[in-house]
């Protein structure tokens, strides 16, 4: 039987999964602010972890040609469109590793639709792995790419998004030390798994939220929508307190350094009662459950875990949206993800009061969920390699580099021929469409004509079936009977009552059956009418198809691509298919070519490094070795015409492969890619380390 924690409700498993937690809660340990010393040891990795995650020009550049392609692609398919910037890129409080949020601002547009239609223009220019996500509250698109290697999101309408990052703006342009925290916190919770809103924890901008209030706590930033003028705004049809005091200032601001300020975050939401108040920059201060109305709803995340629940109750870990104050940012915390994030801070308070390396306190949980991220240190994998294994990893990468090459191009002249023929058969399609037209139009007139046909075939033949006489015999039985019933009397022979009587009635009788024989003939008459135009119909659809057949015949002797070939629309369909396929083999190619030149730029710039570093070394060595000021001398002996010759020669290949370098440079499009070589600083930048 499984016995219970009595105080945290935890199972032994889930004790050991949470041992911090439970530690602490079952008060096996008790957390305190880390002494100055200690704090004094991070503040080195913190600076070193912030400058690293500085953004620098080529990344500044990247973003912006990316912008710049988005917004020219985007607005040329949505009229009065507009396409910004927001988030933490915008704000300035992004990681290198975190997303580029766009928003795209659509005046009276279905969003989900627009967003449908934006993936499929995103797949047909290359884009990685695009995913569209219409069930959200704000539909979006997600993608990769491939030339910058960002991470994109795009929503629609996300028009209160951009002012919550104008705020965060404005509170990152009031103290350096707000990124500094910001990054430091975001760089922890990206390596503890605990900054992906779609896994069940906090996303990004609720961490940020948490570190601004935490820094409005501390007195190092005042609250910036605090002021006596107000700003109401109507936003996508309704009213927010829009609200930035630019003009806010402290009196005795705290001047702590990011160590001491990140150890005191950690120990605050660590220790934090989280069921008795509700965070809320906007106040500038907690909120009182009952005044904000949001009540602890269970289930709770322990009693979820330890049950067959799914969905917890809301506002466990309750956090007001600065603008839209009635979403609470935790909505989106799943059981698991609120305990991983109490055990987290539990541990990150207890290592920093330890004296743990900042190394220890980020150690990634989940090495597969950062593989897209690029290390800090871009050599970390080579620097233990001799040169002669770099060289082989750099042969070999090259000469998949030029196999994968000349796959791709193979690919791209097959899709050139495909799209190539599709078009020749959809040309002669269109020459001969005239025909086909008349042709079509014929053989649905032959159709409709037919069932005219059998309709007054059918309609006659019923009334002859019900017809005694033919209409010759009835107009003479009429005469007859008609003389018969208008001659004079004869007072000899005057007939009864009764012969007079069916007489007037057999006469009768005719008259109604002549009238549906005239019908019967009528119709017999249209009914050859519509016998004789159809055959003349037919006759003129066999010169139809001669026509098209001499047309085609034609058209084809001047299309060599097309001979033998079987020219239909269900032809030209499978053909746009082939292309279609051979698009996405393409994409997918083109996509693994991009790393291979990035991986044998890496290289390069590696052994560019190393050799720089041997010449030094050696240059270092030989100026301690020499007794004079002047050049060496070589070994003894004579200087042949053939070390002459040999020396000449290694100096024309030098000048000739630089040469060669800046030509296949400028034939490899790399003005227009960018710097594709895996070196971020300047050439021979490289310091040997201590």
């Amino acid at each position: 039987m499984t016995s219970y924690c009595e105080k945290t409700g935890l199972s032994p498993e889930d004790m050991n999964l949470y041992r911090h937690y439970h530690s602490y809660h079952t008060q096996k340990i008790s957390l305190s602010k880390p002494a100055n010393e200690t704090i004094k040891g991070f503040s080195k990795p913190l600076q070193r972890l912030i400058g690293n995650h500085a953004q620098n020009n080529n990344e500044a550049k990247r973003k912006e040609r990316l912008f710049n392609h988005l917004e020219k692609s985007l607005v040329s398919k949505f009229q009065s469109a507009s396409l910004v910037v927001f988030g933490s890129s915008a704000s300035g409080l992004s990681l290198k590793s975190g997303d580029y949020d766009l928003c795209l601002i659509i005046p009276s547009i279905d969003e989900k639709k627009a967003i449908k239609k934006i993936s499929s223009m995103l797949r047909g220019q290359g884009m990685d792995s695009v995913e569209t996500i219409t069930n959200a509250k704000v539909p979006l698109v997600k993608f990769s790419d491939p030339r910058s290697g960002l991470q994109v999101d795009i929503s629609i309408n996300n028009s209160l998004a951009i002012h919550n990052t104008k705020l965060l703006e404005a509170y990152c342009k009031l103290d350096k030390r707000v990124k500094e925290l910001v990054t430091c916190v975001k760089y922890w919770a990206l390596h503890r798994n605990l900054c992906d809103a779609w896994s069940g924890t906090l996303s990004s901008y609720a961490w940020t939220i948490l570190v601004i209030n935490h820094l409005i706590q501390e007195n190092v930033i005042p609250n910036l929508q605090q002021s006596d003028n107000r700003t109401i705004a109507d936003v996508d049809g309704i009213e927010y307190d829009l609200t930035i005091n630019t003009n806010a200032s402290l009196n005795d601001a705290n001047e702590a350094e990011v160590a001491e300020l990140l150890a005191s975050f950690f120990y605050r939401y660590a220790t934090r009662e989280w069921d008795k108040s509700v965070i809320s920059i906007r106040n500038g201060g907690d909120l009182t459950r009952k005044e904000k109305g949001w009540r602890n709803e269970p289930p709770s995340a322990i009693e979820v875990i330890n049950s067959d629940n799914t969905k917890m109750g809301n506002h466990h870990m309750a956090i007001e949206d600065p603008f839209d104050i009635d979403v609470d940012l935790s909505r989106v915390l799943r059981a698991h993800g609120e305990l991983n994030i109490k055990n987290e801070l539990i541990r990150a308070c207890e290592m920093f009061s330890d004296g743990s390396t900042w190394k220890s306190i980020c150690d990634t949980v989940d090495e597969s969920r950062l593989e897209h991220l690029e290390p800090d240190d871009l050599f970390h994998d080579l620097r233990d390699k001799s040169d002669s294994i770099v060289a082989n990893m750099l042969e070999k990468t090259k000469a998949e580099m030029v196999s994968l090459e000349k796959r791709v191009n193979a690919l791209e002249d097959e899709k050139h021929s495909t799209i190539k023929m599709a078009k020749a058969m959809r040309g002669v399609i269109d020459e001969t469409s005239g025909i086909r037209k008349e042709h079509k139009a014929t053989v649905l007139g032959l159709k409709e004509r037919s069932d005219l046909i059998e309709e007054i075939k059918s309609q006659r033949d019923k009334i002859n079936s019900d017809i005694i006489l033919p209409i010759h015999m009835i107009e003479d039985e009429l005469s007859k009977v008609y003389k018969r019933l208008t001659e004079e009397l004869d007072i000899h022979r005057v007939p009864s009552l009764e012969r007079e009587k069916e007489h007037f009635s057999w006469f009768i009788e005719l008259q109604a059956m002549h009238a549906k024989a005239r019908e019967a003939s009528e119709l017999h008459q249209r009914f050859i009418e519509n016998i004789n135009l159809q055959k003349s119909e037919i006759a003129k659809l066999k010169i139809y198809e001669t026509q098209h057949d001499d047309a085609t015949k034609k058209l084809l002797e001047q299309e060599p691509l097309l001979k033998d070939k079987n020219v239909n629309r269900k032809e030209v369909i499978s053909f746009d298919r082939r292309v279609q396929k051979l698009q996405k083999v393409v994409r997918q190619r083109r996509t693994e070519l991009h790393k291979l030149r990035r991986e044998v730029g890496r290289l390069e710039a590696w052994m560019r490094k190393k050799s720089s570093r041997n010449k030094n070394h050696s240059k270092r060595k030989n100026h301690r070795g020499s007794k004079s000021s002047g050049t060496s001398k070589p070994n003894a002996g004579p200087v042949t015409l053939g070390d002459i010759s040999g020396l000449l020669s290694a100096v024309e290949n030098e000048g000739t492969s630089k040469k060669v370098r800046k030509i296949n440079a400028k034939k490899a499009g790399m003005r227009k890619l960018g710097n594709l070589s895996a070196h971020r600083g300047e050439r021979g930048s490289f310091k040997r380390k201590d």
